[in-house]
């Protein structure tokens, strides 16, 4: 039985807090913190029970001495960082100062980059070894989920794996046909960003929107998609040696990429900060701040979205190739926890690696992520959250083409 404390309040925690409600056998009691004291006092009054008492507190990580301050009161033995990925190292400062063991579903991005950078999280794998605690970096849906469907790929179901190719479809529709139902910045730095690959050893980087490709997903149809950029590609690159290529590929509705075709020419997707009356601002900020939030179409969104990793290699000498997919219907997790699917897929993975944490298959001293570890226990914890996955053996190829389209999905 786990004391947790949780960092960060934001649209994640929708769906992480009445997980951890659910799981109150493993944490008995739970300490809900963010700049909005307001919003975790809403959650505690829902949740706390007597099975699984809630206390709230004010919380700005960016501030370390009052935060290490109640934290020290509080004393957690896990801390699930549901902050920005920015604040990543902030959050492992903290649990090495007070001897919690730490999980985020997301790896470190410096403020304003596009790109992650991993080194600097596993450039605290010595002190957590020395304070004998576990941290688990990138336990979300992408990376998290995706490493073990590609471990379990590797171990399990294949001799070698030579390529594989992560699918999101990022179906489906909301009230706001130019705005897709994942989070906006994500997007936007994915199709304004250049694209990169692993290719036979090294990272490969393309020019934006280059390389399109369409597939026909279970239970979703073909789509277009596009090569983009993701944190998830560093990832796998070190934990699948054999692969001579893995990409990623994301589909688009055609209004949205429409807007930002035009958001780019006119310099809007900059992430070099300009000077306004004396502030230092990019204008990607700017718009971070004043589109419309991810948490505004929750409600709205419906259909299904999947996400699969499409893997090709070889089983006994004979050529394979199977599509590792799940498929999540966005009204559903609305209803149950007014989240949206892609928050319930990271919350899943993020519940699971704190089970497993707290009862002792994943705790291990340093830095570590999913795919160090056997994936059928994390495959088996994701079950019990009501995640579900399928197999498809003999999947279809993906057909890969150069240069953008006028295509894309409405």
């Amino acid at each position: 039985m786990q004391r947790v404390l949780v960092i960060g309040c934001g649209k994640l925690a929708r769906a992480v807090i009445p997980m951890l409600s659910q799981n109150s056998v493993y944490f008995r009691e739970v300490c809900l913190s963010g700049r909005s004291k307001e919003k975790c006092d809403t959650y505690k009054k829902k949740y706390s029970s007597d099975k699984q008492k809630i206390v709230t507190a004010y919380v700005d990580i960016r501030n370390m001495e009052k935060t290490l301050l109640m934290a020290k009161i509080y004393r957690p033995d896990l801390v699930i960082n549901l902050a920005p990925s920015s604040l990543n190292l902030q959050v492992m400062d903290l649990c090495l100062q007070i001897g919690a063991n730490y999980i985020d579903a997301s790896l470190y991005m410096p403020k304003g980059s596009t790109t992650c950078d991993i080194d600097a999280e596993y450039a605290y794998d010595q002190k957590f070894r020395e304070k004998e605690l576990t941290a688990i970096i990138g336990c979300g849906f992408n990376p998290g989920v995706i490493d073990a469907f590609a471990q379990y790929a590797y171990v399990k179901q294949m001799d070698d794996v030579r390529t594989v190719d992560i699918l999101d479809m990022n179906a489906g529709t909301n009230a706001h046909p130019y705005l897709m139902n994942t989070p906006m910045m994500t997007s936007l730095r994915q199709i304004s960003s250049e694209a990169r690959m692993w290719s036979n050893g090294e990272i490969v980087k393309t020019p934006p929107m280059s390389t399109q490709a369409k597939y026909s997903f279970p239970e979703i149809g073909k789509r277009n998609l596009y090569m983009v950029d993701h944190e998830v590609i560093d990832a796998l690159s070190g934990e699948i040696p054999d692969a001579t290529s893995i990409r990623y590929f994301s589909a688009f509705k055609r209004p949205f990429l429409s807007m930002v075709r035009i958001l780019r020419e006119v310099g809007m997707t900059s992430t070099t900060p300009v000077d306004i009356d004396g502030q230092q601002i990019a204008p990607l900020d700017f718009l971070s701040e004043v589109m419309p939030q991810q948490e505004d179409l929750v409600a709205t969104a419906k259909g299904k979205t999947g996400v699969g990793m499409l893997i090709h290699g070889s089983k006994e000498g004979a050529e394979k190739q199977c599509l590792v997919y799940t498929l999540v219907d966005h009204q559903e997790c609305f209803a149950k926890y007014g989240a949206s699917a892609t928050d319930f897929m990271a919350a899943a993975a993020l519940v699971s690696g704190a089970v497993l944490v707290s009862l002792g298959p994943w705790k291990k001293p340093g830095i570590h992520m999913v795919a160090e570890f056997d994936p059928l226990p994390f495959l088996k914890e994701l079950k019990n959250q009501g995640f579900t996955y399928k197999f498809l053996d003999d999947a279809p190829e993906l057909d890969v083409i150069s240069g953008s389209s006028d295509e894309e999905e409405e």
